[in-house]
């Protein structure tokens, strides 16, 4: 199986460098440092749990089209950037590729399943606590798993091929019977404290000692939840309280968005919570609380670029 990963940031630096360390057919495609450190000194990975993982050799481009056809494509790109790499990503895509995005959110493998419509794309949700510390150098500080799922009927047929190949990474990875679930569940937990500890400057820990900041955190959940259940997903009241009990216990605990808007990134603000208030207009959901945080994070951004 021959697999491209797109996208060599946290994400796909860890897994694909976990992959490319198990032996396996790995290209990536990477930009700017990233791409220089890569080409140069390949890529480590200094994990907590797994020590010091060094790939001194990586197959390594600047486009997918310099990288090749590959069998199993994953899209490790932040959210915002993927309509922006649909065309160099189709250069690399036949009719017998099969897609995984490797992302936050929920509208990933939608976008992608509308413009590979010919092509397999599973739906995925993935867990890691990773950073790209410096440039060819990722920091990994929590366990990292990955669960995969068909939302086409068709599309379920390559499940456990792309599950075994994954799995060599060492990494639990698990053929959901509910993705969307999955999926959802965890977009729960992001739609609430990544935005607002972005916003505030406070990890989830911090936010949760503060009474008014907890009760938006649950207030935020609670709009994904009911937008969730308008959308026919199986989101629980009881899955707000479990989110609240562990993320209470996670101190030194720092959310995606905070780091992206502590080191100037683009946040990845529409697919964390403009989706809650996008897909909650759809379905005639009120969100009053995911609207006031989407604005300002949206207003942080736009200064950030500027």
């Amino acid at each position: 199986m021959r697999i491209l990963v797109y996208g060599a940031g946290a994400v796909g630096g860890f897994f694909g460098g976990l992959l490319a360390n198990a032996g396996m057919d790995v290209h990536f495609v990477a930009r700017g440092a990233q791409l220089d450190a890569m080409r140069t000194r390949g890529i480590t990975i200094d994990s907590h749990a797994l020590g010091k993982i060094v790939v001194p050799r990586i197959s390594v481009f600047a486009s997918a089209r310099d990288a090749g056809a590959a069998d199993l494509v994953l899209v490790c790109v932040k959210t915002h950037q993927l309509p922006a790499v649909l065309d160099d990503l189709a250069t690399a895509i036949g009719e017998r590729t099969v897609i995984v995005p490797l992302q936050n959110g929920v509208e990933a493998d939608e976008q992608l399943r509308a413009r590979f419509s010919n092509s397999a794309v599973l739906a995925a949700v993935v867990y890691v606590g990773a950073t790209v510390e410096e440039p060819g150098v990722i920091s990994h500080v929590a366990a990292g798993k990955i669960g995969i799922g068909a939302i086409r009927e068709d599309d379920a047929v390559t499940l456990a091929a792309v599950r075994d190949a994954l799995a060599t990474t060492g990494q639990p990875v698990h053929i959901s019977n509910d993705i969307q679930r999955e999926r959802w569940h965890k977009l729960m937990w992001n739609a609430a404290f990544n935005p607002v500890s972005a916003i505030t400057g406070r990890g989830p820990v911090e936010l949760l000692h503060q009474q008014n900041t907890r009760a938006l955190i649950v207030r935020i959940m609670g709009e994904v939840l009911d937008v969730g259940r308008a959308s026919g997903v199986d989101l629980r009241p009881e899955d707000i309280d479990e989110q609240i009990g562990w993320t209470e216990r996670s101190v030194g605990l720092k959310t995606s968005t905070m780091v992206d808007r502590e080191r100037g990134r683009t946040m990845e603000t529409e697919g964390l919570i403009g989706v809650i208030v996008r897909k909650g207009r759809a379905v005639g959901v009120s969100t009053p609380c995911s609207e006031v945080v989407y604005v300002l994070l949206t207003a942080i951004d736009e200064r950030q670029r500027s």
